[in-house]
């Protein structure tokens, strides 16, 4: 009973939680012990002697009434608050400065931490966060909320009164329910990480875990689902977790360095008691967790702070908000590391049997490592690692000192050293010209950069991986195309510009005359006429500059026979030159033909994705190329590259996007470089192949 009056408001979570596990099961035996329940506990409360005992089973007996009741006629509220009033308009509003102005796929992680939308977030890299087992960094759930709001209230603690540290903890929390949408999992989530950290605040755990008992009574009471809900359930671990766990696993790693010894404490109490329910749930567990979150949740507080920031201010000016862009794209840049880093570990994570009864079975094994692992591992730590260890204790008299005006110079010297490499890896030659063949599937997209111009020819058939695959060939701060060309409206080829158009300032776009119409050419359309882009039509025998390169229109020529015009684009520059075949039809080809000489070229890129052509022998030996790129996915349903036309280009070095990635051209003076797998993207997934039309 004493263990209870440390705590009288835990009896009410306990009635709360039985009614609605019971109501689950069997909705009668649920309202029957409802009433059960209420009537005992209200004749405790009638039989006790002190006031604490009386509020003990009063609360009880309200709880268990209230969760009888809910069971009987639903949950309170019966609405979702995320989608009430002008919530959706705000988010939108935010969300649009971070799409332009950092690129993916860290934007996806930023717009997850920030505003929660989780879908944003590329496949392939939310699958490094589970194996990594830092999947919550993107839920807006209890180990969230928790993490930051216990972030505030310890930073703060003993700097300022506690009562100005848990206002400012309160406040942190319903910021950033508000700016992920009031779903009830937020509004669950929120109120039990605001009890949690005011408790820390005040330095007051027994209040602490009796607030966590009030939010979880309330939280069942209210809705009785909510007890099979598993952010509920990972809510309650991880505050739990942290209440009860942070401090004697804090003494149980003091042979550690202090730094390193809280944010491990801390990342632990929050990870094991969820391992159960997560290895239960999902069937899958993640063995670099407690390394990985000790290096991404530090990340956290800053990212989410400076992504907040660049949201507020770009709705108010894009232009101020680049600093603090840049800022959190270089945060997010740095978690993306950590997660690709420790997911790409091996043994990263395990698949185990789930279900109720391997629950069961896990919570028993991490609650025999609770109380024998620490103590075992100490040990073993400290007979193994003496010596290590001792380094940290080195007397004071043998440390190197360093004065502020050296660690200054020294920080100087790494962020000019991390300069210059950003600089010579990302900012093409003053004087040379970049064509980048991205791999983005069964499709085309060309990036080119030449004196500080930037063009895309085509954007394949998922803006979502063009995207990613910009952010990786581009510097961050490089926000505008110059100048997209649409060669003609198929999806395979427009998708992905269409995405650019919402993402990046665009300067002009280019399409050929008569272009085919349809759905992608309305979108097409549609989305250059919203985002108030310059837009012009050609044909063969224009020009262009593009910096100190010229872009020459081949086609379409105006001939009728051809039913889908599609542009052919020479691009030079001194010894440089590069032909853009797009979707030539046969006739087109042939129309082509009729003048060799302009076809003359060295960077071949074929029709068609390297399609079967009666014309694919007469069109190289009249560009007679030196390279030729081919942009086509991986065994894709078509065939692409034919086997026509790669015997056309026997002795023509032939790079493919399907086994080469990336491939990146560079021309410096006469030389030309090639380099494949130019960036560190993996390669598109398979699922993705559009229907793209039939060559001619």
């Amino acid at each position: 009973m004493t263990q209870i009056l440390r705590a009288p408001l835990m009896a009410a979570a306990v009635c709360a939680v039985a009614v609605a596990f019971t109501s689950r099961i069997a909705p009668f035996c649920g309202l029957a012990l409802a009433l059960g329940l209420t009537m005992a506990c209200a004749w405790l409360a009638l039989a006790s002697v002190d006031r604490e005992r009386r509020l003990c089973w009063s609360a009880a007996a309200l709880f268990a009434s209230l969760a009888g009741v809910a069971a009987v006629i639903g949950p309170v509220p019966g609405f979702d608050l995320r989608h009430a009033g002008p919530l959706d308009a705000v988010r939108d509003a935010l969300a649009e400065p971070l799409r332009r102005l950092i690129p993916e796929p860290e934007g996806g992680i930023v717009r997850g931490i920030v505003l929660g939308e989780r879908a944003s977030v590329d496949a392939d890299l939310a699958a490094a966060f589970a194996r990594s087992g830092t999947t919550h960094l993107l839920a807006i759930s209890g180990f969230n909320m928790t993490l930051v709001a216990t972030g505030v209230a310890i930073v703060m603690r003993g700097r300022v009164p506690p009562l100005v540290t848990a206002a400012a903890t309160l406040g942190c929390v319903i910021a950033y329910s508000v700016l992920v949408g009031l779903a009830p999992s937020v509004i669950r989530a929120a109120l039990m990480a605001a009890v949690a950290a005011c408790g820390l605040a005040f330095g007051r755990r027994g209040a602490t875990v009796n607030g966590l008992a009030l939010a979880i009574a309330a939280m069942v009471a209210a809705d009785p689902a909510t007890i099979t809900d598993v952010g509920f359930l990972l809510s309650a671990a991880a505050t739990g977790g942290l209440l009860f766990l942070g401090d004697p696993l804090s003494q149980r790693l003091a042979f550690l360095p202090s730094a390193i010894r809280e944010g491990l404490a801390t990342t632990m109490a929050a990870t094991l008691p969820t391992l159960p329910i997560i290895a239960a749930v999902f069937g899958r567990v993640s063995l670099v967790s407690p390394l990985a979150n000790l290096a991404a949740v530090p990340l956290f507080a800053p990212l989410m702070i400076s992504g907040a920031a660049s949201a507020a201010i770009g709705v108010l000016s894009v232009d101020l908000a680049r600093v603090p862009a840049l800022i959190t794209y270089a945060l997010a840049l740095l978690l993306r590391v950590v997660v690709e880093s420790t997911a790409s570990l091996p043994m990263a994570s395990l698949a185990v049997p789930e279900g109720p009864l391997a629950g069961v079975l896990y919570a028993g094994l991490v609650a025999a490592a609770l109380r024998f692992g620490p103590g075992l591992g100490s040990a073993s730590l400290r007979a193994a690692g003496l010596r290590a260890i001792a380094l940290f204790r080195i007397p004071r008299l043998l440390r190197p000192t360093f004065g502020r005006r050296a660690r200054w110079a020294g920080g100087a010297l790494v962020a000019i050293a991390l300069v210059v490499v950003a600089a010579t890896q990302l900012w093409p030659s003053a004087s040379g010209v970049r064509v980048r063949a991205l791999d983005v599937g069964q499709g085309d997209a060309f990036l080119i950069e030449v004196s500080g111009r930037t063009m895309l020819v085509d954007g394949g058939p998922d803006p979502a991986r063009l995207l990613a695959e910009l952010g990786a060939s581009l510097p961050p701060w490089t926000r505008r195309i110059d100048v997209v060309a649409l060669t003609h409206a198929h999806a395979d080829h427009a998708n992905g510009l269409i995405g650019v158009l919402e993402r990046y300032e665009v300067g002009l776009a280019i399409e050929p005359v008569g272009l085919n119409p349809g759905p992608v050419a309305t979108a097409w359309s549609e989305r250059i006429a919203r985002a108030r882009v310059p837009r012009h039509a050609v044909s063969a025998g224009m020009r262009m500059r593009i910096g100190d390169a010229t872009l020459l229109v081949l086609a379409p020529d105006g001939d009728p026979r051809v039913d889908v015009p599609s542009l052919v684009l020479r691009l030079e520059l001194g010894a440089f030159s590069m032909l853009f075949m797009g979707d030539a039809t046969e006739q087109a080809q042939a129309d082509l033909l009729l003048s060799k000489e302009s076809l003359v070229t060295r960077v071949y890129v074929p029709p068609h994705h390297g399609a079967a052509t009666p014309h694919a022998v007469a069109l190289v030996e009249a560009v007679r190329p030196s390279a030729a790129v081919i942009s086509v996915g991986a065994q894709n349903r078509y065939g692409h590259p034919t086997p026509e036309t790669l015997a056309a280009l026997g002795r023509v070095t032939t790079y493919r996007t399907d086994r080469d990635g990336t491939v990146e051209l560079d021309q410096g003076g006469s030389q030309l470089f090639a380099r494949t797998h130019a960036n560190g993207l993996s390669p598109p997934r398979g699922g993705f192949l559009p229907h793209a039309p039939p060559p001619g």
